[in-house]
């Protein structure tokens, strides 16, 4: 269940009434119905209309089988799921998993890496991350393009990817760089993470290859309908920024990294 059930049905209990206008969320959902349906509770409608509970024994056993642990304070997803039984209900810390390629040492959570023997031995490096230095950071959206991508920029840059989406501000300003490049995918997203990235790093680049436009034109995905433009994609006026979003407007299609990988 998710916090605004929460946060209504405690606030239902203590009171033992709720006006209208009830959140839709709540109306349509199939456990409301359940109680309706029950006569647990009963909906009034004279004035703007409320609802009030009929059985409080029966109110609060399902209250309490629902929420068995209402007190908790959250903190970990743990805690999330003790209280909502949804890890994802509110925001909490996570630790972020950040995988390293690269042929040149760097500086990892304060510890001196030898980067290059591990990439040669192993591909890839990886820890959860707490700060980083290195002098040239290249960030690659997706993992095969990843795993590969000195094919294409060479071995000047100490490639990074993400476990899970990319991070918020705060976590990039605990990795520093004297140059930061951006390969993702061309569509709202891939450009909203690098404006967020631009936010830290003023030497900061998109990389977009020499045949973007032919590629785009062969390979190009139809974005979905429910896709919308991120506001920074929306407002921004960067040139490279607006030659893309102009494309994502018009055609409805957007690049994926991986084709500009072929036959390397």
């Amino acid at each position: 269940m998710s916090k605004i059930e929460f946060d209504f049905y405690t606030k239902f209990k203590n009171n033992k009434k709720a006006e209208k206008p009830i959140p839709v969320t709540i109306v349509k959902s199939s456990i409301f119905k359940s109680l309706v349906s029950s006569k647990v509770i009963e909906a009034i409608q004279r004035g703007k209309g409320y609802i009030r509970i009929l059985k409080d024994d029966k109110f609060n056993e399902f209250y309490f089988q629902k929420y068995p642990n209402p007190n908790i304070e959250i903190k970990t997803e743990i805690d999330n799921q003790k209280k909502f039984r949804d890890t994802k209900a509110t925001p909490v810390h996570k630790d972020r998993v950040i995988f390293i390629r690269g042929f040149k040492d760097i500086i990892v959570n304060n510890k001196e890496i030898p980067l290059k023997e591990i990439t040669q031995e192993h591909q890839l490096f990886s820890t959860v991350l707490k700060n980083m230095k290195t002098q040239k950071i290249c960030f690659v959206e997706n993992l095969q393009p990843f795993l590969n991508v000195e094919k294409l920029l060479g071995k000047d840059f100490v490639y990074i990817h993400f476990y899970g989406r990319f991070p918020k501000i705060d976590i990039l300003k605990n990795i520093e760089c004297e140059e930061y490049l951006h390969f993702g995918d061309y569509d709202s997203v891939g450009l909203s993470e690098y404006l967020k990235a631009s936010e830290v790093y003023h030497n900061c680049e998109l990389f977009i290859p020499d045949n973007f436009e032919y590629l785009s034109k062969e390979y190009s995905k139809r974005r979905k309908e429910k896709d919308t433009i991120h506001k920074n994609v929306k407002i921004s006026l960067k040139t490279e920024i607006i030659k893309i979003r102009e494309q994502l407007e018009t055609t409805g299609e957007y690049l994926e990294q991986q084709i500009i990988m072929d036959n390397l």
